[in-house]
């Protein structure tokens, strides 16, 4: 009986042994897998889309030398224009709307007025008796080389002649000043309305006008801005002048929008001080003239007065976690195809494929000087310079990896 008892014993050890050793290396490659995996997390594109998580590359910036400054947006003069009437009249159409992109010569608007007509009789009529002047003057100037006329007659004729001559021209250019047709109206085809054009390309900005409105000719009717050729007037004062020059770069983002950074470099410096406050003004063109820039807006800028760059990033792309900053660094996509553990779990679930699938390794990175929504960042570890970087949401991505059990975040 006993006998019985510790083979029976004996069999129960020997199998809960085979047991635990047959369920070790599954138990090791679980605790392997969370280890391998609690950095990261895994996202589908309709997350990505949702979030609004953007991707980009390490810059290389300078963000310690440099020269703060602060300004606007400026026009040249002769890429922005004003409209107005050369002559009084009542508006009778408008073309444009508000934010119109117009073409130069293109119509923006109509003026009737009962002068204009007038005016354009007074010409054929000045025209009509300037031929008759110019037959007198010849047939006088004939005479008078044959000593059958005297020299009197001859000088009154040519000076009627010179002066109905002189306001036919006037009353041409009246007519070419108000963009009529000369050829039509010698024909007889008299414009009944004068045409309000657009004098350069660019957008409208404003139109002060609207149809049936009498118009004076110093009266402003349409304002026309080519944003093409906007640029930044940046204020430099005395003490930092020694250290900027043609060609420098600058860095700068409106103030109403931190987050909107963008770069030019410097192409003109100004010539007199301003007094108010007691600065120079420093001419910068923009090279990248992305989004909404308009004349008149302010700009906080960094003008970079020497060649050492750092590794940058910009602020959104840096998250604290634990007392110290990460990033979020996009693996390769051919690192995608190892198991996951949770994967077989969910088999049966309708699980996006793993093409659709995004994984971010959280990094370590100390920070330095930050500027201008950028930041200096020293990766713990060895990152490709083209490595994609979360550079927009990176704090959902740790919110993210934050949920479930073992702090990792993998989402089907």
């Amino acid at each position: 009986m006993k006998t019985s008892i510790y083979i029976s014993l004996f069999l129960t050890f020997l199998l809960a042994s085979c047991g635990q050793t047959e369920n070790q290396p599954t138990e090791t490659a679980e605790a392997h897998d969370h280890a391998s995996n609690e950095n990261e997390v895994h996202l589908v594109q309709q997350q990505m889309d949702v979030m609004d998580i953007q991707l980009g590359h390490f810059q290389h910036l300078n963000l310690s030398t440099t020269v703060k400054s602060n300004g606007q947006l400026q026009l040249p003069p002769q890429n922005k224009a004003s409209l107005s009437a050369v002559m009084g009249g009542r508006v009778k159409t408008i073309t444009a709307i508000e934010g119109d992109h117009v073409s130069k010569g293109q119509v923006l608007a109509t003026l009737e007025h009962p002068d204009f007509i007038a005016l354009q009789e007074q010409y054929m009529a000045s025209l009509g008796q300037l031929s008759f002047r110019e037959m007198d003057y010849q047939r006088k100037k004939s005479l008078f080389a044959d000593s059958l006329s005297s020299a009197k007659d001859l000088q009154q004729s040519e000076a009627e002649y010179q002066s109905l001559q002189a306001s036919v021209n006037g009353l041409r250019a009246r007519l070419q000043m108000l963009d009529l047709d000369i050829n039509a109206i010698e024909r007889g085809d008299f414009a009944t309305v004068i045409p309000i054009k657009a004098p350069i390309n660019g957008y409208v900005r404003s139109i002060e006008v609207n149809i049936g409105k009498y118009v004076h000719p110093d009266q402003n009717l349409f304002e026309i801005v080519d944003n093409d050729h906007i640029h930044i007037d940046l204020r430099v004062y005395e003490k930092d002048m020694p250290k900027i020059h043609e060609g420098q770069k600058v860095f700068f983002s409106l103030s109403n929008n931190p987050d909107s950074v963008f770069q030019g470099s410097i192409f003109a410096l100004g010539r007199a001080f301003e007094d108010e406050p007691k600065a120079m003004l420093v001419h910068a063109e923009i090279d990248n003239k992305a989004g909404v820039l308009l004349p008149g807006m302010y700009v906080d800028a960094r003008i970079v007065t020497s060649n050492e760059k750092v590794l940058a990033l910009p602020t959104d792309a840096i998250v604290s976690d634990g007392g110290l900053s990460y990033i979020f660094v996009l693996k390769p996509e051919a690192s995608h195809g190892h198991d996951h553990a949770h994967e077989h779990a969910h088999s049966h679930d309708q699980a996006p494929s793993k093409s659709d699938e995004h994984i971010f390794q959280k990094v370590e990175v100390n920070t330095g000087a930050n500027d201008i929504g950028f930041v200096e960042v020293v990766p713990a570890e060895k990152i490709s310079d083209h490595a994609k970087i979360v550079t927009n949401g990176a704090f959902y991505l740790l919110a993210e990896m934050k949920k479930g059990e073992g702090g990792h975040g993998h989402h089907h």
